[in-house]
């Protein structure tokens, strides 16, 4: 199968997760609404859902494929007792995390929720379902490893649909609530956390047919030599900065989470927020690659030559924000129209769609900064500085505590929202400054007239449609509603890409090439 087809297979099997994902969070709002039960649930998959997004989303395959592909060359099976050594010393630590973390579920979510009032109804609710949803931790490190050999054998479709097969688990589940009607209820919350781990089990078992046959799967008995547990340990040493870049969305998430929980109905709504947050962040990270990692690749064939990966990285830069600006403007002009269209139904009411709108308008103001954030961490990661990418992101995630907390004390959820975009502008100018005096990237008199032409042309997007937005008064009824949010969704994307064709036009005037 061709590259193209393979990418073409992986591209669609994510945009339909992605839209059953949606379809399953306004499922579980329709059922919980943004009330203490709903609280109590998000709370009690926190980990969960950031295991999901370390090991499910293939950030752990850039460490374990390479790993693989070396071992095939050393004596036969070597590829398969390395990848038997990695499952069993990741299932084993996730098990044992997991047993703990069920055995101390009070104290985990008071860390995680410190709003909580110990013995109240949210704290009871969240150690009920944090103890049956933590099981869902070895499930994921087991379909890591499956998937990570199918992949590496070049095995793409199955394990795309993995996450599809989930969220339809999960959905499955919510549906027969909605039909028994246990609206808000705890039976409702402990349900869809079990839900939650059966999505794993189906994830992992669509992953181990994937596997089946390839030379590195695990499950067989092993030819001699012993397990490499040195390598092992390397492997998931090696993937531990990439699943950092990876999760850093979803650790802000955890921390503001925390900082707005003695704010009823705020952690769901946060979650739900950014849940609208994930589509566009995950499409900067994919549309930036194409861009960046031909460059990185030729950069990597050089050997001691001048590379144009320093000058491409900003070019990647500048496909980022291309289009995480638009849809960062969108999502802030338009965030309470897109949350009452997409959830306002069954328990999910109009305060719940307004304090969602307003942390959502709030943490739309990260997405160019989280999208820049993913094209410097792979610039680091593979110019040699991974080390101080993974000190500043660490940096970050501090900042996002402080002013999280900081600022959710002074103003309350919407001002904690705001830790987000504080700890990743942080992050990109600490990280950006640094790559920039290493000569690792170089940033264009084009590049920065770009820019800031798509930065002015984003402005003038969301000025027009918030315009708009107030000559067209919002009509009665759902249909009408989803059809003025599509008309002025539309009406922006004709402004912007007015306004980029004419930048386009304009920029080799003001920059001619040398």
């Amino acid at each position: 199968m061709s590259l193209l087809a393979r990418t073409s297979i992986v591209s669609a099997a994510t945009l339909s997760s992605r839209l059953l994902g949606f379809v399953r969070d306004a499922a579980t709002a329709a059922v919980l609404g943004a009330g203490p039960t709903a609280d109590a649930l998000v709370a009690a998959l926190a980990l969960p859902l950031l295991a999901r997004r370390l090991l499910s989303e293939g950030a752990f395959n850039l460490a374990f494929i390479p790993a693989l592909a070396h071992a095939e060359g050393e004596e036969e099976g070597a590829p398969r007792r390395l990848a038997g050594a990695t499952l069993a010393l990741l299932f084993g630590t996730l098990l044992a995390f997991a047993l703990l973390a069920a055995l101390f579920m009070p104290q985990v979510i008071r860390l995680l929720a410190p709003g909580f009032e110990p013995g109240g109804a949210r704290a009871d609710v969240a150690v009920l379902c944090g103890r049956v949803a933590v099981l869902y931790l070895p499930f994921a490190g087991l379909a890591a490893i499956y998937g990570g050999v199918a992949n590496g054998a070049y095995r793409v479709l199955l394990p795309a649909l993995a996450p599809v097969v989930a969220n339809l688990t999960v959905l499955a589940v919510i549906a027969v609530l909605l039909l028994r009607g246990l609206m808000e209820s705890d039976t409702a919350a402990v349900a869809i956390a079990a839900a939650t781990v059966a999505a794993g089990v189906s994830q992992l078992g669509l992953m181990m047919v994937a596997a089946r046959g390839c030379a590195a799967a695990p499950g067989r008995a092993h030819a001699q030599g012993g397990w490499p547990w040195r390598k092992a340990l390397g492997v998931i040493r090696a993937a531990a900065p990439a699943l950092l870049f990876a999760g850093l969305s979803q650790f802000r998430l955890i921390i503001i989470a925390a900082a707005v929980s003695a704010s009823p109905g705020a952690v769901a709504a946060l979650n739900y927020a950014q849940r609208l947050m994930d589509l566009p962040l995950g499409l900067v990270g994919a549309s930036a690659g194409a861009v960046l990692v031909p460059a990185l690749l030729r950069k990597s064939a050089l050997s001691g030559g001048a590379s144009d990966a320093p000058e491409a990285s900003g070019r990647a830069m500048l496909a980022a924000l291309a289009f995480a600006l638009p849809a960062a403007t969108g999502l802030a002009v338009l965030a309470e129209p897109i949350v009452v269209t997409l959830f306002q139904r069954g328990s999910f009411d109009a305060q719940d769609a307004r304090l969602t709108g307003a942390l959502l308008a709030v943490l739309a103001l990260s997405l160019p900064a989280q999208g820049l954030e993913r094209i410097l961490s792979a610039t680091a990661s593979t110019c040699g500085h991974v080390k101080t990418a993974e000190r500043v992101a660490l940096g970050s995630l501090a900042v996002c505590l402080l002013a999280a907390f900081g600022l959710g004390q002074v103003a309350g959820p919407r001002a904690a929202a705001a830790a987000a975009a504080l700890s990743a502008f942080a992050s990109i100018a600490v990280l950006g400054g640094l790559l920039v005096r290493a000569g690792a990237i170089a940033v264009s008199r084009a590049v920065l007239l770009s820019g800031l032409g798509l930065a002015a042309a984003s402005l003038l997007m969301g000025g027009s449609v918030a315009l708009l937005a107030t000559l067209w008064l919002e009509p009665e009824g759902q249909m009408a509603a989803a059809v003025r949010l599509g008309g002025l969704i539309g009406s922006g994307g004709m402004v912007y890409g007015a306004a980029a064709l004419l930048l386009k036009a304009l920029v080799p005037k003001l920059a001619p090439q040398p």
